[in-house]
């Protein structure tokens, strides 16, 4: 007679066959940073805000600003956003945010800053100014100036990693490069928002921006209404250069730079 076992035996075994794998295999967490920082970093798509906001409205501005975006909501199509408070240039002028979306739809990017405008409006002293691009290029950094910096050195990166969307995922896998630059939910850092003109070579772009110590990454994007470029970079430290950076803005076209610190930073979820 052939012996066969129970169901209870046959759980056991079956127990005892898995229990290595789940007790020394690798673990997948859900909110791994480095799947959140690839996946944000998929987006092609960003818009890029500007807001000048009345005197005493700053927290105002802040809370309707996220209510009225893709914060805490299902938005498909969303990746991430940035929220930049400029540096002033004048001691009494009004505060200045820099507000970055990065989205996989850009008519997605389009709507919520639409309807953003429509519940600030009251808040700020000038009209925004909307902008849109696609992204062109993004390069990281190595860890060159943290190390140098230690040794009490300030010089440039050593080498550059080209992170874009769907051509460079390797950076995510083998760590070629500093992720400093992707990482969402960190604030704090100092950044800049620059703006070229259409006949500057993207080259010498990447070379101006590239140069500089201190510099984590940066996003170069091809402005939708053919005016030019823009960059969106953060430093670790801000260069010196930058520091009396100045943003223009009329008619609709921007020009110049403007540099600022990091004040929310969040994904899709």
């Amino acid at each position: 007679m052939r012996q066969t076992c129970s169901p209870t035996w046959r759980g056991a075994l079956r127990w005892l066959l898995m229990a290595p794998a789940l007790l020394w295999g690798p673990l997948v967490h859900a909110d791994e940073p480095v799947y959140e920082m690839e996946a944000a970093a998929l987006a092609s798509y960003f818009t890029v805000d500007i807001y000048t906001v009345k005197k005493g409205g700053e927290s105002a501005f802040l809370t309707q600003s996220l209510r009225s975006g893709p914060y805490d909501r299902i938005a498909t199509g969303f990746g991430s956003e940035k929220i930049v408070e400029v540096l002033p240039t004048q001691r009494d002028a009004d505060s200045t945010y820099i507000v970055l979306g990065r989205y996989f739809d850009p008519d997605m990017g389009a709507s919520i800053t639409r309807y953003r405008q429509t519940k600030t409006d009251a808040l700020t002293s000038t009209s925004p100014t909307r902008l849109q691009g696609k992204l062109v290029d993004v390069i990281l950094s190595d860890w060159s100036w943290e190390h140098n910096h230690a040794k009490g050195l300030k010089k440039a990166a050593n080498t550059f990693v080209r992170a874009m969307p769907y051509q460079d995922s390797k950076v995510f896998q083998e760590y070629t490069a500093s992720l400093n630059f992707m990482k969402i939910g960190y604030v704090g850092q100092t950044a800049s928002v620059e703006f070229f003109d259409a006949k500057t070579p993207l080259d010498d772009i990447r070379k101006a921006i590239t140069g500089r110590p201190g510099m984590s990454g940066t996003a170069i994007l091809s402005l939708s209404d053919g005016s030019g470029y823009a960059a969106y970079t953060e430093y670790y430290e801000l260069p010196s250069t930058l520091k009396t950076a100045k943003l223009s803005r009329a008619a609709g076209r921007v020009a110049g730079a403007a540099t600022g610190v990091v004040i929310e930073n969040y994904m899709a979820r």
